[in-house]
């Protein structure tokens, strides 16, 4: 039963995704407004969600710190960035009636614009922030337990996950990046460190932080929370830089496009200049 609500969830999302793709579409023509690969990386998103949230691997959460914090992982540096390289919010949009879109395009327009220029380091720094507290409160010892323990608390925690990853990776690859490529490597490597830091503080830790989980040995129980920090540092930091390093290397690309390296000069030889 615990599962319903992710999957509901799931569906809806997958639902709204596809009427407004399909809108979209009908009226812009095929493949204009979400392109092709936007619905890809949506539906690979949705299917990193589905993997975590719903099966064997939620089953095991519940008993398993280290299972918990791949859940985590997934959402956060899988399933968050798929989702909002896959224009979520057009589609979205196109997903309303026709008077409904009227209505809420002048405001998500205006929306558009505060990124430009310097509202784009704001919107950057706001995500960010939002994103880091939604990390750092779930994790306190009495909001875990209250997600272990309660499946509401628990769809709850997972939701503010993916809401603030969706925005944060969203502004990183759907707002005009293209221009600011090399200062979303720095952001990227600057949400880099919280996580990293609360996964590094785990497995150093001497005790287990999180009493859902000592219920058995306790000795067991810290190996277990040691385990999970290497996975929330290890491999979402891994993530991480894998991203930050595509990034890089499509900017480098790109400036290289606009900026053609000049054909090198020949020299003639020296006979014939004599």
């Amino acid at each position: 039963m615990a599962e319903l609500g992710p999957l509901a969830l799931i569906a809806a999302a997958a639902a709204a995704y596809a009427a407004g793709v399909a809108r979209a579409w009908e009226r812009a023509g095929r493949g204009r407004l979400v392109h092709r690969r936007n619905v890809v990386w949506f539906t690979l998103g949705l299917a990193a969600a589905l993997a975590v949230l719903v099966g064997p691997v939620d089953a095991r959460a519940d008993h398993n710190l280290t299972v918990h914090m791949v859940q985590h992982v997934v959402l956060l540096s899988i399933a968050a960035p798929l989702l909002a390289a896959g224009e979520p919010f057009t589609a979205l949009l196109w997903a309303f009636d026709d008077g409904t879109r009227a209505r809420v395009a002048p405001w998500w327009r205006r929306v558009l614009r505060s990124q430009r220029g310097r509202g784009w380091a704001v919107w950057i720094g706001a995500t960010l922030f939002v994103q880091t507290v939604a990390l750092f409160v779930w994790h306190f010892p009495g909001p875990y337990d209250a997600a272990v323990r309660h499946p509401l608390v628990h769809g709850a925690e997972h939701l503010s996950f993916l809401l603030t990853s969706i925005a944060f990776w969203w502004v990183i690859a759907c707002s005009g990046w293209r221009s600011r490529q090399g200062a979303a490597v720095l952001a990227l490597f600057a949400a880099w460190f919280p996580a990293t830091g609360l996964g590094v503080a785990m497995t150093l830790a001497k005790t287990s932080w999180y009493p859902a989980y000592t219920a058995g040995h306790a000795a067991a129980a810290l190996r277990d929370q040691q385990m999970a920090g290497v996975v929330m540092w290890g491999v979402g930091g891994f993530v991480t830089i894998i991203a930050a390093t595509l990034l890089f290397a499509t900017w480098l690309a790109g400036i290289e496009r606009r900026h053609p390296a000049q054909e090198s000069l020949v020299v003639p030889p020296l006979e014939a200049v004599r």
